[in-house]
């Protein structure tokens, strides 16, 4: 039986599309991993959001090729094809359009360059169904959107990906099932731009979900949001869906307005501030994480302090701060007032500070509290799991078991961790 790696980089999208090609390759008799010891093909879904990651992308192909044939897919691929067709061992290329066709490609042993347009694409049809190893044995992904329509002038996402384009709702929910009856008690929505699902209101697509909890299915979330979407029908969804969690990652990128409007992101510092403030008023125990951006065009110290407070004011439990990277191709890359690297750097530095210490304070209020932690692995007697609000539980593993719910009295936090024991 031959051995196929399957590495991903980037995004949840990404995870979900590797696995439905890794279950693909099953069915054509592969034996698919993540190992990458003694494989004969090697296949790399690549991301491109940051200079960071197209590199790591083409540092990573070229370790793979020293070793096999390797298959390059993604939007690193998409963006800059010459990079990887010019490596020794790369037989065959493809971006983001039919990232299906590669599971036949490595089948039949056939190379090529196959990155097309992205221009008017229609959804491509992609499914899993939980047999492959690349997923954890309780959380999936699953992909309900692709694509993105916006016009921030820092992305070069929707010029990899094409317009936003959505999936059916029906089989949304048939896949769903799907991975409830394999056992998976987590499932996470997910797309590009999630926001952007468009088959029916995205509230309406969380409460149906809601009728798969008696199945098993514990736990829904969704990937990364735009402010838009907290409106009064979201949060009723959110109140009245008994398995939706109480946790949000918002996509808000600066709390500087005069930044938001250089980005063209649609709302400005206050209003999304407005919509963060409407829905703790609505469901006081959420919590938030968030995306931001250090170091954009034109970023003043006072505009990334308005950053800080407005990370502090909306009471973020998390942030993921990325320093700014230019995307040649982007309006951003030729705007004028770049901001140094090293400052970028250290702004990006500074916010993860006040975020790690909002986040020890978050946690402090947990202390003595009873939290239901989904166990996700045991390592040497000790689970680990995430609470129903996405923080991360360790807890010493008396009576539970991978895929189980289990109440834990909170005793403190380490290092990002709540820690405690199972409830008597």
């Amino acid at each position: 039986m031959k051995k196929v790696c399957i590495c991903t980089l980037g995004c949840r999208v990404n995870q979900y599309e590797s696995v439905s090609i890794g279950e693909a390759l099953q069915k054509k008799g592969f034996l698919v991993t993540k190992d990458e010891e003694g494989c004969d093909y090697y296949l790399l879904n690549t991301c491109s959001v940051t200079g960071e990651s197209q590199r790591q992308s083409r540092q990573l192909a070229r370790r793979f090729a020293s070793r096999g044939k390797v298959a390059v897919i993604g939007c690193a691929s998409q963006n800059q094809k010459e990079d990887f067709l010019s490596i020794p061992g790369v037989f065959y290329v493809g971006g983001c359009a039919n990232k299906l066709a590669v599971a036949d490609a490595i089948a039949e042993d056939r190379g090529g360059e196959l990155v097309t347009s992205m221009e008017k694409l229609p959804y491509e049809p992609m499914s899993v169904s939980g047999t492959c190893e690349l997923f954890s044995t309780c959380r999936a992904y699953l992909k309900i959107q692709d694509g993105c329509s916006g016009k921030c002038t820092y992305c070069i996402i929707p010029t990899l990906r094409g317009k936003t384009r959505s999936r059916n709702g029906e089989e949304i929910f048939e896949e769903a099932t799907r991975l409830v009856k394999a056992g998976y008690r987590e499932i996470v929505l997910t797309g590009i731009e999630t926001s952007a699902y468009n088959k029916l209101p995205l509230w309406d697509l969380i409460s149906r979900l809601g009728d798969l909890e008696p199945l098993g299915l514990a736990r829904v979330r969704l990937g990364s949001l735009s402010i838009g979407s907290l409106t009064p029908a979201f949060f009723e969804a959110m109140k009245n869906t008994p398995n939706f969690m109480p946790h949000l990652h918002l996509s808000i990128q600066s709390g500087s307005t005069e930044i938001l409007r250089l980005m063209k992101r649609p709302y400005t510092a206050e209003s999304a501030m407005e919509r963060i403030l409407s829905l703790k008023e609505a469901l006081p125990h959420v919590q938030l994480s968030g995306d931001f951006i250090t170091g954009f065009p034109r970023e003043t110290e006072e505009d990334y302090l308005a950053t800080e407070r407005f990370v502090q004011e909306s009471g973020m439990m998390h942030v993921h701060a990325f320093p700014y990277s230019e995307r040649a191709g982007t309006p951003a890359a030729e705007m004028e007032g770049s901001v140094p690297k090293e400052i970028r750097k250290a702004r990006c530095a500074r916010l993860n500070a006040v975020s790690a210490l909002q986040k020890k304070q978050i946690m402090d209020t947990f202390t003595g509290k009873i939290v239901k932690v989904l166990t996700e692995k045991i390592k040497n007697g000790v689970a680990i799991g995430h609470t129903e609000e996405f923080m991360e539980c360790t807890f010493p593993a008396e009576s539970t078991a991978v895929g189980r719910v289990t109440e834990v009295a909170v005793s403190g936090n380490e290092n990002g961790r709540l820690m405690g024991n199972e409830r008597k």
